[in-house]
């Protein structure tokens, strides 16, 4: 099987542990890559400084650098200066950070705008992500105003932007009612930029929304309904390969030690891809066989040869047999 590289997203290994330790962590799990959430983003700027973090990822190996989700990226009459603050803290992360990605979301709804009037804000935002070294990449959920995976490859490749690219997440992909024949039929191989890899229950479980479900019921790959080895061999025909990320959200993931969550997370993904990779090939030969084990009472001949059968003992008293 191939070895692949792995990118925890910010859910994955979040935790109350000092952000150094925890990226060690990532790191020391087998992760390649990982992904910092807007409040990691704050939170470092406000201590320790962007440049000591990169020196942090690179003693744990970490080479795919993530950014984001970042919201409200478009112009609205409810811009705050909490807005243009987040917008600042990414881009002076992905320079110093050497981001190999800026991930934004579609509008939710909260402050209603149309796909039409966020391109040329998408525009103006991929060329800022560019100019500091980051791809800008847009993950659709299915309660937004881009709520499926195809919808959004239209509205990426219709922007035209080089440096625009799109999230393909599992959950969000399937939950917004596509099929790995939609996908493969309606996303366009031009701007699929990254996929990020999860597992969930036929339905949605009874009493939570989708935007519920997506925060505390993503399992680990391979454990839920899902064909995931499918949407990985999709999604490579698509030409994507490489890194996969990881997004596990559920109760038994977090209270695990963050360490055994995350090896168990890369384990159950590896197993994933391993599956993936082994479609269509060869099957694997017959395991070798051997004899059945015998006891010890087993190497002893159950009638001796005539020749070697021992004299019956006879008393010494009366000759009667023994």
């Amino acid at each position: 099987m191939h070895e692949h590289d792995l990118l925890a997203t910010s859910w994955t290994w979040a935790g109350d542990e000092p952000i150094a330790d925890r990226v060690r962590a990532v790191g020391d799990a087998g992760f390649a890559g990982l992904s910092l959430s807007l409040d990691d983003l704050h939170e470092v700027r406000a201590t320790t400084g962007f440049a000591a973090l990169r020196r942090v990822l690179d003693r744990a190996g970490i080479v795919w650098v993530q950014l984001g989700p970042l919201d409200r990226w478009w112009s609205h009459d409810g811009r705050t200066t909490d807005d243009d603050a987040d917008r600042g803290v990414v881009l002076e992360a992905a320079a110093t950070l050497s981001a190999w990605q800026v991930v934004v979301r579609a509008d939710p709804g909260v402050v209603p705008t149309s796909p039409a009037s966020m391109t040329a804000d998408w525009i103006e935002l991929a060329t800022q992500a560019g100019q500091v070294g980051a791809q800008l990449v847009l993950e659709p959920e299915p309660w937004s105003n881009l709520p499926t995976i195809e919808r959004a490859s239209r509205f990426v490749a219709a922007a035209g932007h080089p440096n625009g690219g799109l999230l393909l997440d599992a959950m969000h992909t399937l939950r917004g009612g596509s099929t790995l024949a939609s996908v493969a039929q309606g996303v366009s191989p031009a701007v699929l930029a990254a996929v990020e890899l999860s597992d969930g229950l036929l339905h949605t479980p009874s009493g939570l929304t989708l935007a519920e479900e997506s925060r505390s019921a993503r399992h680990l790959p391979g454990a839920g309904a899902w064909d995931l080895p499918g949407l990985v061999r999709v999604v490579r025909d698509l030409g994507f390969d490489e890194p996969w990320g990881v997004e596990v959200r559920t109760a038994a993931h977090r209270a695990m030690p963050l360490v055994d969550a995350l090896r168990t997370a890369a384990a159950a993904t590896r197993a994933v891809l391993d599956a993936a990779d082994a479609f269509g090939q060869p099957a694997a030969p017959a395991m070798p066989t051997t004899p059945a084990p015998t006891s010890a009472v087993d190497f002893e001949p159950t009638v001796p040869p005539r020749s070697v059968l021992p004299r019956r003992r006879h008393d010494s008293d009366t000759g009667a047999p023994a």
